[in-house]
């Protein structure tokens, strides 16, 4: 049976990937000989046979050995929401679970990359996996280690095209980190490489982050009275040129000449930007804000105040606060901001917005339709070796010392200093007009005349641009003067009362923390015994599964999760488990988890804290009005 169902395989292989069975004979025992280790299979508590690497060393399985099923569930779970399209990224065939598990939880649409470090594995596998039963009508591309894996980055790298940089999932299946050590970091690197410009910054959070969840609870009072950042589409003509005014070095050289866009052009700046435009009396119709931690100075002028804004719950409080105009929102992906739109039978639309005020406000500007989108001041880098353009942090701005820096194409020089974050949303926006021109007929053109080079965009001095293509009248501030808020007086009302609820909610985390704790404290003195009783074992883990679920459902736990970096690698490692025996296997996973429940418990106790002082303030306001 085994050997039929291998020649069946190896069939269903060559009609998907052309040649590789050629190539599998032509390595085979070269690569067998290389890995020198031995699988065997064992059976589980389960009664499923179970794979074991056997190497000199020792023996390593590759799936749980109470319930093969349960781990694969549960580090799914983990992952979030895989949203239709995902691309997917699983180093290690394993036991196959992970895959099926994944199949069966997931659109069809979801694109998956099955990477097999280890040859041997996956000649196992040939005698004891239908492929054609688990892949299905699914979009699955095997790479096998020693067979096919040169192709592997240029895959990646179409499945990462786009805004699927931040639908993409991946995990490493267990033990393949003690097996291939190389070949998981080589794995892992492939990935940071690719998303990196879209996180710059996660590796420095603190142990807890708390700008992130303050500022949400805080500026949450906002989506009540704010705007969809979607409700500009079509309210704003696009036959006009859109300008993305950033605040790089080069815009010294060119800032008065925007003066000539005004009412001929939609002109969305970013909040370094803001005062700059201002002391040339120049009005922006609107201008971005993002960041958690901005300093109120940037902005803080009267002008500025009633000016549309652009921006993010999670932004810093303080610019929202002394903002008085109207406030446009997207999706962040919150559950907490969607209930609030889907109580009221509404909903919020989101875009992909890579990581910078610069690039949002860039990302606004081809979703709402613009034909020709301008870059100014959009440098990417140290042009005359400054950060910024004069009057943003310092009246003027001081050269700095680049020597150490790296070196990026310039778009008049040859090449210039910048920091690696820098260039990485320099290839985001090159990448991201790559898709975007596939789909859409817009012209990008940067009218930096400094800085560096943008894939993508056409070189035009910005005076020539404002000559060729501002030639039509437009008020945009009448325009945005048509909007209404999104909620009406009676949903303002529904929202507000959902507000005032939210530290009942963050208690019943902490609640549900300190139940799970004591879960986790019974299965490590369960587990410290010699023989382990399985049915009490998996009467435990069972309601753990429950309490979890329990947490998880809370529309506050995402945010806190987020904002908790330690806890979540807490998580992360959750997934490395590699104990020989049911109770070794317990006890770690007590450990894990007790030290995970006690950091949300801390974390939750600060927020519940925190909320009660926000809503009662926030109440109080509205009492005075």
């Amino acid at each position: 049976m085994s050997e039929r169902l291998k020649d069946r395989n190896l069939k269903t292989l060559e009609k998907r990937f052309p040649g590789i069975c050629k190539i599998i004979e032509e390595k085979r025992e070269e690569l067998l000989k290389k890995e020198a280790v031995h699988i065997a299979e064992e059976t589980a508590f389960s009664g499923e046979k179970i794979l074991v690497v056997e190497t000199a060393e020792r023996r390593l399985y590759l799936a749980g050995r109470r319930d093969p099923k349960a781990h694969p569930v549960n580090q799914i779970s983990v992952l979030g929401k895989i949203v239709p399209n995902a691309p997917v990224f699983i180093l290690g065939m394993g036991n196959i679970h992970y895959l099926e598990e994944l199949t069966a939880q997931t659109d069809e649409s979801v694109i998956v990359m099955l990477y097999e470090p280890l040859f041997s594995v996956f000649e196992k596998q040939l005698e004891r996996v239908d492929f054609e039963e688990i892949f299905g009508k699914r979009t699955i591309v095997l790479i096998i280690e020693g067979i096919n894996e040169d192709g592997m980055e240029s895959i990646a790298e179409t499945m990462l095209q786009g805004d699927k940089i931040p639908l993409m999932k991946y995990f490493v299946l267990p033990n393949y980190v003690e097996l291939c050590q190389e070949q998981v970091s080589n794995f892992l690197e492939l990935l940071v490489k690719k998303t990196e410009r879209y996180y710059v910054g996660i590796g420095t959070r603190m142990f807890f982050s708390p700008y992130q969840a303050e500022n949400f609870y805080h500026n949450v009072q906002y989506i009540g009275t704010g705007y969809k950042a979607f409700q500009l589409l079509g309210t704003i003509p696009n036959d006009i040129p859109a300008f993305v005014v950033s605040a790089g070095p080069s815009l010294n050289k060119n800032i008065k000449e925007l003066k000539r866009a005004k009412n001929k052009s939609f002109i969305i700046a970013v909040d370094t930007a803001v005062k700059p435009l201002l002391r040339e009396g120049i009005l922006p119709d609107m201008f971005a804000t993002l960041d958690g931690i901005k300093p109120l100075e940037l902005v803080e002028t009267e002008q500025a105040r009633e000016l549309p804004l652009l921006t993010m719950v999670t932004a810093a409080s303080a610019i929202l606060d002394y903002h008085t105009g109207k406030k446009f929102f997207i999706d962040e992906g919150y559950n907490y901001i969607r209930k609030l739109f889907e109580m009221n039978g509404k909903g919020l639309e989101g875009f992909p917005v890579g990581g910078s005020v610069a690039t949002l406000a860039f990302s606004l500007a081809c979703h709402l339709g613009f034909q020709k989108i301008v870059f100014v001041g959009q440098d990417l880098a140290y042009t005359d070796n400054k950060s910024h353009a004069d009057g943003t942090f310092r009246e003027k701005m001081p050269e700095e010392d680049t020597e150490e820096f790296i070196r990026v194409p310039g778009n008049y020089v040859k090449e210039l200093p910048t920091l690696k974050n820098l260039d990485g949303y320099r290839k985001w926006f090159g990448e991201y007009i790559e898709w975007w021109t596939k789909g859409h007929e817009t012209v990008f053109i940067n009218a930096t005349e400094g800085g560096a080079r943008i894939e993508g965009t056409k070189l035009m001095p910005l005076a020539e641009v404002i000559d060729q293509e501002c030639v039509k009248e437009v008020d945009i501030s009448s325009c945005m003067d048509r909007l209404k808020p999104v909620f009406n007086e009676e949903e303002k009302k529904n929202i507000w009362s959902y507000l005032q609820e939210t530290p009942k909610q963050v208690h019943q985390i902490v609640t549900h923390a300190k139940e799970g704790k004591k879960l986790y404290q019974q299965l490590n003195k369960l587990c410290q015994k010699a023989n382990v009783d399985k049915q009490a074992y998996l009467k435990i883990l069972k309601r753990v599964k429950r309490n979890r679920k329990k947490i998880e459902e809370n529309p506050n736990y995402q945010l806190l999760s987020e904002s908790m970096t330690k806890a979540e690698q807490i998580i992360r490692s959750g997934q490395y488990l590699r104990r020989e025996t049911i109770e070794e296997e317990g006890i770690e996973l007590a450990r894990q988890g007790k030290k995970y429940m006690e950091l949300l418990e801390e974390y939750a106790t600060i927020m519940e804290e925190y909320t009660k002082k926000v809503f009662s303030s926030q109440d109080e306001e509205s009492s005075e009005k």
